[in-house]
């Protein structure tokens, strides 16, 4: 798997950042994990997944068409 970062709107590697699988074309969210348990209750979230919250201006980074997200 070959990772490329697509945006983020912070310096210094921290979060929201946006990254694209160059193989599948899958994007990878970095953001801030979500434990608060009232929260989680209101989602079905399978064994071996987590959830993570992201702004959504982080979105601007996805691109138009829909696939191409590295440039």
């Amino acid at each position: 798997m070959k990772i490329a970062f697509v945006g983020g709107s912070t310096g210094q590697g921290g979060s929201p950042r946006l990254y694209q699988d160059e193989e599948s074309g899958d994007f990878i969210v970095q953001g801030y994990v979500v434990s608060d348990p009232d929260d989680l209750k209101q989602m079905e979230i399978p064994s071996g997944e987590t959830v993570v919250r992201v702004p959504s201006s982080l979105f601007s980074y996805l691109p138009k068409d829909g696939v191409n997200g590295v440039s």
